[in-house]
């Protein structure tokens, strides 16, 4: 394929050819004459042998950048779909507070100010809790210089939250059914064998895809902790390994949580590694597992034995097939965010998804 066809490729690409309409671009004047020479003729297959290595690589340039340029349209499509989601949402939402306000015979700024705005108040609590969270980044600032933003920051939470407690509050009183206005969503599947808590039938399933070296996983424990305790009936949480190529002990720490898994104590190991500072190197993870009772010698011949490592790297190709790039990442029924989010972006979409029919939207 020469330069000039390359260009066209990565055109049609980029203005939303599919793949296969710019193959047929590719490929379809191979046979085509390019050049005379005197009177020979040369097609461009005839050109293209006499630097078959560097045509091909030039070939395998051009289709990873045709497949790279289509998952980005890929994703903008997604993005796009999901903001007209949310604004639709939105619009249903103006739509009940209307309602609403006319039969309490209210403005729609006076039930605003009843129902949401003053029941988000902040306190000094809320502010230490905060502060707590996030003076590991603070970078040298103390709480004093940034109480502002603190302040702000926990405002404007708290009111999200009401308003989505009020939000779907409104949904039940008015008997709202979703049907055609669905959130994006991304097929998730996952072995049977996956470790897993909560009712394996239950209306919501949260696949979390974690680092046990990173930080932010660690952080998002105590709200997953968070979750299981107040949705223990209605969630499944699924775990899978996803050990970044910069964190050298995350992968070890993961076969840790499996053998501990063996002897019946996974989520015990699992919390421990995310909860409990430490090394993570082999002593370390000895440590933990004479804390939790388990066999060492069971443990230590587990860890040495390289029995799940192909489960591990399955669930990281299963991850980066979804689009998973980093840590921690969560699917709630096919709904994705990542980072150390507070217990309310949980909520907010786990009510949500209690609201919607049933949908199939994670798959062992």
């Amino acid at each position: 394929m020469n330069y000039l066809r390359l260009l066209t490729v990565l055109s049609l690409a980029t203005a939303g050819c599919n793949s296969a309409d710019a193959k047929a671009v590719a490929s379809g004047k191979a046979d085509e004459v390019a050049v005379r020479v005197g009177a020979r003729a040369f097609t461009n297959s005839e050109l293209d042998t006499h630097l078959k290595a560097d045509m091909e690589a030039l070939q395998v340039r051009a289709n990873a950048a045709e497949a790279q340029l289509k998952t980005q349209l890929e994703d903008i499509q997604r993005q796009v779909r999901e903001q007209e989601y949310n604004l639709r949402k939105k619009a249903l939402t103006e739509l009940l507070f209307e309602m609403e306000a006319t039969q309490k015979g209210l403005s729609r700024n006076a039930l605003v100010e009843q129902e949401v705005t003053s029941k988000a108040q902040v306190t000094r609590s809320d502010i230490d809790q905060l502060w707590e969270d996030v003076k590991g980044g603070a970078r040298g600032s103390t709480k004093e210089q940034m109480q502002s933003q603190l302040e702000q920051t926990v405002a404007q939470r708290k009111t999200e939250t009401q308003l989505g407690r009020y939000q779907r509050e409104l949904f039940k009183k008015y008997k709202v059914s979703f049907l055609g206005l669905q959130p994006q969503r991304k097929v998730v599947t996952f072995p049977a064998d996956s470790p897993s808590i909560g009712p394996q039938n239950a209306p919501v399933t949260i696949v979390e895809f974690t680092d046990y070296q990173c930080p932010y996983c660690q952080k998002a424990q105590q709200y997953v902790e968070q979750v299981m305790n107040a949705y223990k009936d209605q969630v499944r949480l699924v775990y899978r390994d996803f050990p970044l190529d910069f964190h050298p002990r995350a992968r070890s720490a993961g076969v840790a949580a499996r053998c501990g898994g063996e002897q019946g104590k996974f989520w015990e190991m699992h919390a421990n590694l995310l909860n409990v500072p430490g090394t993570l190197e082999e002593p370390d993870l000895a440590k933990r597992a004479t804390s939790l009772g388990l066999d060492l010698g069971r443990f230590n011949a587990c860890l040495a034995s390289g029995k799940f490592d192909a489960q591990i790297t399955k669930s990281v190709e299963d991850g980066r097939a979804v689009g998973v790039s980093g840590t921690p990442t969560f699917l709630v029924n096919g709904r994705e965010f990542s980072g150390a989010q507070p217990f309310e972006v949980f909520e907010r979409i786990i009510e949500e998804e209690l609201a919607f029919p049933a949908a199939k939207t994670a798959r062992q």
